[in-house]
């Protein structure tokens, strides 16, 4: 029970979770930027390069927030493919693969890039084997956050933590749980979590609408891939439908993909 006294102390006490600005104008003007303290969910299609839109994120906080530490893990690419993604924003060159860093002789600015950003211990990967619990998801999380001081933990594609689990009820129960869970984990240590989740064609979150029902916020990506127009087909809008912080949703801007360097800029 908490009496008069508890309360006061409680909002004395009270910090407001600090945010980062993404710097998309109208996603920023809609939910201050990107939480902690909250589970976010962006949502889209398969192929409308949701993993490049969380990696201009990262690379969003590693290159203009140096105070603020960051753990990752795309479960579609490798490590390292993940590492190159992050220093081809940093040259401003496409250095995903090995081939292409020799073919433009980069192999020396790669590895200063890679200096660069994981100087400081800021930048952290993060992995589940085939054969551990799928819920050590929580775990890592919570080891990030309290031993290393992370304050934004993302990963994607949400349904594949469930991989393991074979019924598509049985999907459905574990990533609703996971997500509560998430949620929860979010507002006790002050960490952003954000994750992606991939969407059938009504729109809806694969597997488990409680994805969306315990995100804080929830952005959908929307790219028209078999456009005619290079631009209109390289071009990822931002739809904000829920926004549980700050309350305004709709349209929260655009980003637009260089395959030369195969980079997102708004």
């Amino acid at each position: 029970y908490n009496s008069t006294d508890d309360f006061i102390k409680l909002y004395e006490n009270h910090e407001d979770h600090m945010y980062i600005e993404t710097g998309i104008q109208d996603f920023d003007a809609l939910c201050l930027g990107l939480m902690q303290g909250h589970f976010t969910v962006f949502k889209a299609q398969t192929g409308i390069g949701k993993t490049e839109f969380m990696r201009y994120l990262e690379y969003r906080i590693l290159s203009q927030y140096p105070e603020i530490k960051i753990a990752i893990w795309h479960m579609e690419e490798t490590k390292l493919r993940s590492l190159l993604g992050l220093c081809s924003y940093y040259l401003g060159e496409n250095v995903t693969r090995k081939d292409l860093i020799e073919e433009k002789n980069l192999d020396q600015k790669v590895q200063e890039a890679i200096v660069s950003l994981t100087k400081d211990e800021r930048l952290f990967q993060f992995y589940l084997n085939d054969e551990d619990d799928p819920l050590d998801i929580l775990n890592h999380i919570r080891y990030l956050s309290q031993a290393c001081g992370v304050n934004y933990v993302f990963f994607e594609p949400i349904q594949d933590i469930s991989a393991g689990v074979s019924s598509e009820e049985s999907k459905e129960q574990f990533l609703a749980d996971l997500s509560v869970r998430l949620s929860k984990l979010a507002a006790e240590l002050g960490v952003g979590i954000v994750t992606i989740g991939h969407t059938n064609d009504d729109g809806q979150v694969k597997y488990c609408r409680m994805i969306e029902q315990r995100a804080s916020i929830v952005v959908d990506l929307q790219r028209d891939k078999m456009s005619d127009d290079p631009d209109e087909r390289n071009t990822t809008k931002l739809l904000v439908t829920k926004n549980r912080p700050v309350g305004p949703t709709g349209y929260a801007g655009q980003l637009k993909f260089n395959p030369e360097t195969f980079t997102l800029s708004e």
